[in-house]
């Protein structure tokens, strides 16, 4: 598990100039050696932990629903390429609503073509893969070995990445951490968010990073009940939309599930009503259903 995505600093050091003089061996070498100091990062801001459990709680209390216009583009070995890189990118539409609803449609460029519909509701999903005429429905939890990539997709990955949690302080107890530097010169504030398990074990739910330069939320990465990392989202260039903060680039990341994907907000619009039927997602007539929670031949259950 990659703990950062942080580059090792570069110091840029200037050529050497020697001036050798041969006339007589009892001359000299002289050695100029030039450097370059390491960009200096933005003065640090402090902050308690109390503030910064105030500034998750506020994230999370701000947003009640989104309609957004996105990018979404794929890195290498992920299986999202398998929806995407096919296209190169893909125009999605995203409608969002707190706290489990999400629909996602994404569109392949010029033509416009829908290449997947998916809607993550409560505790259960729905896929449509037109190309494919599979219309696949299970539990959020559901994961089955499949032959295709497009079948992977999951919204509620999306929905959680898009949706800082705010802390459940009835269930969730919170410590700090303060990094100096990282080796590229960042410095940041972590806030650890732990769940108290039977037995008096303490589990990591999350850790949530904050930018000392600007106390802008970063990153956060979800942890399972046994201490995994099952996703890693990162923050980056925030715009006032309407009067919500909110960042234009976010980049997810599912280690166990071999998937990255980055999220360009182009349009977003926040805390207007959605109508119910726009979350119904149907099963088209002809396509083939595929449902995850079934058992398979061998299953024990």
């Amino acid at each position: 598990m990659r703990n950062t995505r942080f580059e090792a600093a570069k110091i840029l050091v200037g050529p050497l100039a020697a001036a050798l003089v041969l006339a007589t061996p009892a001359c000299l070498v002289q050695k100029v050696t030039h450097t370059q100091p390491p960009n200096r990062s933005a003065p640090a801001l402090d902050a308690t932990l109390p503030e910064l459990l105030a500034k998750i709680d506020a994230w999370a209390a701000s947003i009640h629903t989104m309609t957004a216009t996105v990018d979404l583009t794929p890195s290498a070995g992920s299986v999202y390429s398998g929806v995407i890189k096919e296209y190169h990118d893909v125009r999605g539409f995203i409608l969002l609503e707190k706290p489990t609803t999400l629909r996602l449609l994404g569109q392949a460029p010029v033509v416009r073509t829908t290449i997947f519909d998916m809607v993550s509701q409560g505790d259960g999903f729905r896929l449509y893969i037109p190309s494919k005429q599979k219309f696949i429905i299970g539990s959020t939890t559901a994961q089955r070995p499949v032959k295709n990539s497009l079948e992977n997709l999951r919204p509620q990955h999306i929905l959680q990445a898009l949706l800082v949690p705010a802390v459940d302080a009835e269930h969730e107890a919170a410590f700090g951490e303060k990094v100096e530097r990282t080796p590229d010169g960042q410095r940041y504030y972590i806030v650890d968010i732990v769940e108290l398990q039977p037995g008096n074990h303490l589990s990591l739910r999350r850790k949530v990073w904050f930018d000392r330069a600007t106390l802008e939320l970063s990153r956060v990465q979800f942890y399972d009940a046994g201490g995994a990392c099952t996703e890693d989202v990162q923050y980056a260039k925030y715009q006032d939309f309407q009067g919500v903060r909110y960042p234009s680039e976010v980049v997810l990341d599912r280690p166990e599930d071999d998937y990255r994907v980055a999220i360009t907000v182009e349009k977003a619009v926040f805390n207007q009503p959605i109508p119910p039927e726009r979350f119904e997602l149907k099963q088209p007539e002809g396509s083939e259903l595929l449902d995850l929670n079934a058992p398979q031949a061998g299953d024990s259950r």
